[in-house]
C-alpha cells in the first residue's frame, strides 16, 4: 500500500513545482491547461521541454486532487465564523 501523503507534503510539492511550470508558461507564452490539452491530443512536436512540462503539470493535477480530498483537515485550523458545506471547496477554483 502506498504511503499517505500529508497536507504539508502536498503543499510543499505544489509550491516547488509551480516556479518550474511558470518558466515553461513564460517561455512558450501558453498557460498549462491549454498546453496540456494540445500535448495530450498529440498536436505538439516531440520535445524534451514539453515532456518535462507535461510531467510537472500531471504531478500538479495529482497533488491538487489529493488536496481536495484532504482540504477539510485544513479547515480545522481556521477561525471560521460559520460551518462550511462539504462541497463548498471541492469545486473548481
Amino acid at each position: 500500500m502506498a504511503n499517505e501523503i500529508s497536507l504539508n507534503e502536498i503543499i510543499e510539492d505544489l509550491q516547488s513545482i509551480e516556479p518550474k511550470i511558470l518558466e515553461y508558461e513564460n517561455k512558450y507564452k501558453l498557460l498549462s491547461p491549454y498546453f496540456y490539452k494540445l500535448y495530450k491530443a498529440g498536436k505538439l512536436a516531440e520535445n524534451w521541454d514539453f515532456q518535462n512540462w507535461a510531467g510537472l503539470y500531471e504531478i500538479k493535477l495529482d497533488r491538487l486532487e489529493e488536496y481536495k480530498q484532504k482540504v477539510t483537515d485544513a479547515l480545522s485550523g481556521l477561525p471560521l465564523v460559520d460551518s462550511v458545506e462539504k462541497d463548498f471547496l471541492t469545486g473548481s477554483l
